[in-house]
Formats: structure tokens, C-alpha cells, sequence
């Protein structure tokens, strides 16, 4: 008997990390352009990312409590940049 695709637990899994791991990528790319070129208008974009992308990463999290760190560390990185500090690149394990 086959799994019906949404019930394949393995293939869930699988998604939710490449979700979780595009949205450290793209916040990782926004932190490393905001420290090259420490601008308002980086600035802004590093801020943009994290907030778009925080909220996918906490409802994942709620579920699967290995992602939290992750949305930790967005949290961290998104008050740097809220107070002109240099957010720090995102981890994930």
C-alpha cells in the first residue's frame, strides 16, 4: 500500500527544512550585504527579510521545536539591525 504524498512524514520533514533553510539563506544574504554596504536602504531590506520571513519560521517552530533556535537567532539579528548593531549571520543545526 502507497502513503498518500501529504501523509509521507519523511517528505513533510523534508520540506519544512528546505523552508526553514531558504529563509536563513535569504536572511543570511541580507545580514552579509547590510555589512558591506551599512546603508538605510540595506538596512531596511535586512529588516524586511526578517520580518517576512520570522513569522513562516515561528509557525514551523511551534510544531517542531528543533527550528526555534533559528527563529531565536532572527529575533537577535532583527534587533541588531532595529538598533544600528550589526546582526549577526544565522545558524542553522
Amino acid at each position: 500500500m502507497t502513503t498518500i504524498k501529504d501523509q509521507d512524514h519523511s517528505k513533510n520533514q523534508q520540506l519544512l527544512r528546505n523552508i526553514v533553510l531558504h529563509a536563513v539563506d535569504q536572511a543570511n544574504f541580507t545580514i552579509k550585504n547590510l555589512a558591506k554596504r551599512p546603508t538605510v536602504a540595506m538596512l531596511m531590506e535586512c529588516e524586511n527579510c526578517l520580518t517576512d520571513f520570522m513569522p513562516v519560521v515561528q509557525m514551523i517552530a511551534v510544531d517542531h521545536i528543533e527550528y526555534a533556535p533559528v527563529y531565536d537567532q532572527m529575533a537577535t539579528a532583527l534587533d541588531a539591525a532595529q538598533i544600528h548593531g550589526e546582526p549577526v549571520l544565522i545558524e542553522l543545526n
